[in-house]
């Protein structure tokens, strides 16, 4: 049987274009082979999802989004075709959520606890997730606002310091530096001479701990010490002292009396000391008693008698 050539043309073509939209729908997700339910929900909005997007339930893909399409004061139609065997239980909620961190949209559908499962063609409840992005924003949005805030008054205080800093109080500045820097040159060369004369001082520290030592050897002894200064002062304390200074008092001035006495030629003691006769007198006798001993040693026979036999010895 010979085939004619525009047979053969017209086959290739349909062959062709079934090829075409095969492969059409196979790129957008589409599986042209099996059996899809629909599905809808209408969103305020969509930034971010695309049509052929992915619709999962717990993170599985059981669809993907055919139709976006405006719907007046609804907002934003969205349909879904899901696999038929996927069950849709009453009060299932279809979320816009966030698939990356790059925007992108997907619809993820929580599925309802109700027994019954929801007909093809209804109409699910629709929600939106904050995407990672938009917590992130939420959460950086008050800390640029507190930055914010925090810049404007370092540059509110900037301003204020850039006008408290004259041209005199930066000179008074530039002189407290160089002074800080002079005094610092100070201390290094301080530092340089005690590192120069560190074996002196090694050695008064070890003079300091041998001091330490002795007194710490010595510490019986100084409380012996201690302990005899304790008693004596309590000895001290304990004396009658105002009764030794009442009667020293008394002996002055009983002996301040005997004196003025005799100053004033009454008693013997001052008539005698301030009577010149008296002390004259005084003397000669002294001398004659003086005389009459070295005679009488000279010349005793003159003044003794001495007779063995009853006879007298003349002189």
């Amino acid at each position: 049987m010979t085939i004619s050539k525009e047979v053969r043309t017209g086959v290739l073509v349909t062959a062709a274009l079934v090829i075409f939209f095969t492969g059409f729908y196979f790129l957008k997700g589409s599986d042209i082979v099996s059996n899809e339910k629909e599905y809808y929900s209408y969103f305020s909005s969509v930034d971010g999802l695309q049509q052929s997007a992915f619709v999962q339930i717990k993170g599985l893909n059981v669809g993907q989004i055919t139709k976006m399409e405006l719907a007046g004061e609804k907002g934003v139609k969205v349909t879904m075709s899901v696999k038929n065997k996927t069950r849709i239980p009453v009060g299932t909620v279809a979320n816009l959520a966030s698939s990356d961190l790059l925007g992108s949209k997907i619809v993820r559908l929580d599925l309802g606890t109700g027994a019954a499962e929801e007909p093809a063609g209804a109409v699910l409840t629709a929600a939106k997730d904050a995407g990672a992005i938009d917590k992130i924003s939420g959460e950086l949005t008050p800390r640029l606002e507190e930055l914010k805030g925090t810049i404007s008054a370092f540059n509110a205080a900037l301003a204020n310091v850039n006008s408290l800093v004259g041209a005199d109080n930066q000179k008074a500045i530039n002189s407290t530096i160089q002074s800080l820097k002079v005094t610092s040159e100070n201390l290094a060369r301080l530092s340089d001479a005690l590192g120069k004369e560190s074996a002196q001082i090694s050695g008064i520290i070890r003079n300091t701990n041998s001091i330490t030592g002795n007194f710490a050897a010595s510490n019986d002894t100084i409380k012996r010490i201690l302990s005899n200064f304790n008693k004596i002062s309590a000895q001290i304390a304990n004396a009658p002292l105002q009764k030794t200074i009442t009667d020293l008092q008394k002996t002055t001035t009983q002996l301040q009396s005997v004196i003025e006495k005799i100053n004033n030629n009454e008693g013997s003691l001052g008539m005698f000391i301030n009577n010149k006769d008296a002390y004259n007198n005084l003397n000669a006798s002294l001398k004659s008693i003086t005389n009459l001993t070295d005679d009488l040693k000279a010349h005793p026979g003159r003044y003794i008698n001495i007779s063995v036999f009853g006879g007298k010895k003349k002189s």
